[in-house]
């Protein structure tokens, strides 16, 4: 809580200070945070369904257009059902998101359900986009019958970008989400108390 959105009162009778909320700096501060909140997921989601579509189109041309490379028809069906899933989530989401009353401890409550929806999809990164583009990369290396010594430096550079991008998801979880998600939640705590 910022020190301008409590004002302090005298109080004539007992001759000591009181604490009053300022209910609509509170409630604009709640809306900020709320609309960061919903502007991250909102790209985050978007972001997925865009890039799973790019790459599943982009995995058909080669199948589609020269009529060779037919494995990769099992790729653009994977990215297109992990882009099918994410739009699932996102219309879940945002209807979910109109079930919340437009009132401050609503656009709280709002907030709060939404930081909690973009902290478990960053947490079951692993599960619904690193598992499957594996699995595209290991039915690619096998179809292709390479050499071992050009299967092993593919598999080693799609491994070490797949713990990069853990990596940076885990790093943003940390530094960014948990926190966020502790701060609505500890302002919502500090709201009841008040009650």
């Amino acid at each position: 809580m910022k020190f301008e959105e409590i004002q302090v009162i005298w109080d004539s009778q007992r001759e000591q200070e009181m604490y009053a909320l300022d209910v609509d700096a509170m409630h604009r501060k709640i809306k900020r945070k709320a609309r960061k909140v919903e502007r991250s997921i909102s790209f985050n989601e978007i972001s997925i369904i865009v890039i799973c579509a790019f790459v599943s189109l982009m995995s058909l041309r080669e199948p589609v257009l020269e009529q060779t490379g037919y494995h990769r028809i099992f790729g653009s069906v994977v990215m297109l059902c992990v882009a099918g899933w994410m739009l699932m989530k996102r219309l879940a989401r945002l209807k979910l998101r109109s079930q919340f009353d437009f009132t401050l401890t609503g656009d709280l409550d709002r907030a709060i359900a939404e930081s909690k929806a973009h902290l478990l999809l960053a947490r079951t990164f692993h599960l619904w986009f690193v598992l499957p583009a594996v699995s595209i990369v290991l039915v690619n290396t096998i179809a292709k019958s390479e050499s071992s010594k050009e299967v092993f430096v593919r598999l080693l550079g799609v491994s070490l970008a797949l713990v990069l991008s853990n990596a940076v998801v885990k790093l943003g979880i940390r530094c960014a989400q948990v926190p966020e998600h502790r701060n609505l939640q500890a302002l919502r705590d500090t709201l009841t108390k008040q009650d």
